[in-house]
């Protein structure tokens, strides 16, 4: 069988694409709570995933620093220890360009510190990199895809919570006022996360369709 192009290329393109093709949100399941939760709008899907990218790359980052002869019991603490200093500065430069819109995010910002992909993956993941290279390349594509993905659904979810501004009735706009609780961001979530599978399984197997077609033609052809 032929192979395709992304075949061919699988490990530069999965790597190249990585922030979506292995986001840590649509295909891993990490870090929902801040979407689902507290995304419910532009400005706190911008806040919240700015902080996540600069707390979770800095503490990442400083964190490989740490010699691997440490415990690493202790080593975890130190991480945690270092996103919550990191965390300070991060905060004070929210609410600086961002007025008191912080305060509307609630814990979820602060709790940020604690995220899986700086007290789980930093072990299993980014620093069993053989290169310092690839480590700052795929914590930077997790980074990316977060932002990407709660920035999106939080656009979303404005613009259904506020009105369809290209869809006018005779009443207004029409709104969805429920697309800012909770169970539309998990809605909004699995949607991409199936949009996402669908794409990398036709990328992998781009004849499985087709040969799903043929067999049932080849079958009710037999059924003749």
């Amino acid at each position: 069988m032929r192979r395709t192009f992304y075949q061919r290329n699988q490990p530069f393109l999965d790597r190249l694409f990585a922030f979506i093709l292995h986001n840590p949100v649509l295909e891993r399941g990490l870090v929902l709570a801040p979407i689902v939760v507290a995304a419910y709008n532009v400005q706190n899907a911008l806040i919240l995933g700015v902080s996540f990218a600069l707390i979770t790359f800095i503490t990442v980052f400083l964190s490989s620093l740490l010699p691997q002869k440490i415990p690493y019991v202790f080593r975890v603490i130190f991480y945690a220890l270092l996103a919550c200093a990191v965390f300070v500065p991060t905060a004070m430069m929210m609410d600086w360009m961002f007025a008191e819109s912080v305060v509307n995010i609630g814990v979820f910002l602060p709790l940020l510190v604690a995220n899986s992909l700086i007290v789980v993956k930093s072990e299993t993941r980014f620093h069993q990199h053989p290169t310092f290279g690839r480590m700052i390349g795929d914590l930077f594509s997790n980074v990316l895809g977060f932002l990407l993905v709660i920035l999106l659904v939080g656009l979303c979810r404005e613009w259904l919570a506020n009105g369809f501004s290209l869809m006018r009735t005779a009443e207004g706009s029409f709104s969805v006022p429920a697309a800012a609780l909770p169970f539309t961001g998990f809605f909004l979530i699995g949607l991409l996360a199936a949009l996402v599978k669908k794409i990398r399984g036709r990328l992998e197997n781009p004849q499985s369709r087709k040969s799903e077609q043929r067999e049932e033609f080849l079958a009710s052809q037999q059924q003749k």
